[in-house]
Order: structure tokens, then sequence, then C-alpha cells
């Protein structure tokens, strides 16, 4: 922890140039950090999303921070963090200009759809904390890695990834702190383009549910109605129709 200490770019913010896993970072410095702090990095070479996948992006073309939270809440209300976080990066991108929304369960989109950030959530019952993180598309200056990935450059945003991340970690406490004295799923729902898209519902045993999602179920599940009604707590979400 000292390593990390020593890059300290602003309060609560440790920058590393190049780590494998700001994720596994945090997990490993877990018992000497505080709720709200992080680490990120612009070069992060082993990055992991949702059930294992992988997360590459070219070296300084993201922003990875992982944030460690020990949120006063509901431990039913603690999985849906990462659509809190989702929803705070929404209204701070909106802020920039960029009509960005979430797609359940945890990415930040584009106006175009191309995806702008992954989020993953993780629970760490050794020191009662869930670690937040956040995978952010700066700048491709190239080509981006993917044709389905866009960057906030590419929206016009410009932005240096240090300051990318000390904004972000503002953000999202505030988008936290505020869903702590609200924890109402509800309030999530104006910001994601699934609520009222007609999908389907990739579900982990390999079936499929097809049907308009209309909404959040009150930990974060999303509510989908077809031949008939279901909550579904995890799946893969394609869109059937644009939003």
């Amino acid at each position: 922890m000292a390593q990390v200490k020593h890059n300290q770019i602003a309060p609560g913010v440790y920058w590393l140039d190049t780590v494998g896993s700001t994720q596994d970072a945090v997990i490993t410095a877990q018992h000497d950090l505080v709720h709200g702090e992080i680490i990120a990095t612009g070069n992060q070479t082993d990055g992991r999303g949702r059930a294992d996948r992988t997360w590459t992006t070219p070296p300084g073309s993201a922003a990875a921070l992982s944030l460690i939270l020990r949120p006063k809440l509901d431990p039913d209300l603690l999985g849906i963090l990462t659509l809190v976080a989702a929803d705070g990066l929404v209204h701070w991108f909106r802020s920039l200009g960029v009509d960005a929304s979430v797609k359940w369960p945890n990415d930040v989109q584009g106006p175009d759809t191309r995806k702008l950030c992954g989020i993953l959530a993780q629970w760490l019952p050794e020191t009662n904390a869930v670690v937040v993180g956040i995978g952010t598309n700066i700048n491709f200056d190239d080509a981006a890695p993917v044709t389905t990935a866009g960057s906030l450059a590419d929206y016009g945003v410009r932005i240096d990834p240090q300051d990318f991340v000390i904004t972000a970690r503002r953000k999202l406490l505030d988008a936290i702190d505020a869903f702590v004295a609200n924890p109402d799923a509800k309030r999530l729902e104006s910001t994601m383009t699934t609520v009222g898209q007609r999908v389907r519902a990739i579900m982990p045993d390999g079936n499929d549910i097809i049907g308009t999602a209309v909404g959040l179920g009150a930990t974060g599940s999303l509510l989908i109605q077809g031949e008939t009604d279901h909550e579904v707590l995890a799946a893969d979400i394609v869109h059937l129709r644009p939003a």
C-alpha cells in the first residue's frame, strides 16, 4: 500500500502508471483504503468485465478506476451500486454535452449506442466493502479496438485521464450519497435506454426471455413483460429495436 499512497494525485485518488487490474489492486489494499478512495490507471493490462470477460483497450486510450465503498445500505441493495454509478456518470456526461444512457445491467453508452463505460461491482466480505470498477474510453487516437466501442473524444469531450478520474470520483460519490439518502431504484430509470425497449434477455442457463423492459425492481433487477412477467437478476441484454 505504501507504493500506492506514494502516487496520490488528489484527495482519495491514487494513480498507477501501469497495473494489471485496478480491481485487484484495491482488493489487495482493502484494509488500508477508506470509503470513497480509488486506485486508477491509464494503462490496465489485465482488466476484466462482468462474467470474467476481459476489458481490453490500447494504452492511454482509457481510464480505469476502482472505488471502494462502505455505504450504509441494506445488504440487498449493494448489487444496485453498479446502476447507481452508471446513472451518476450519465448525468455528468450529459452536462458535458454527450447524450449518454445506461444499458442494463452495467454499461454506459453514447448516443449512437457505442459503449463508453463498463462497470463491475464486487463484494469484499473480509472488510465489509464493495469495490466498483469502471473502465471508460477516453480517446481512441487511431481506431477503436472494436466497432461497438466509443470514446468521450468521439463525442467532442477531450479530457486528461487523470483529470477524468479525479472528477469521476466526486460525481460517483455524489450519486452514491444521494442514493443512500433515498434508496429508490425507480430514480435510476430516467437515464436507462433499456427501459421501454423490446429486449432479449440471454439468461445464464442459455435460455432467452423476450419482452418489453418496463422498469427496475427494488434491488436493481430488470422487469420484463412478455407472455408472462419476469424479474431478471442477471442476463446479457439485447435491444431488439432502437431507443
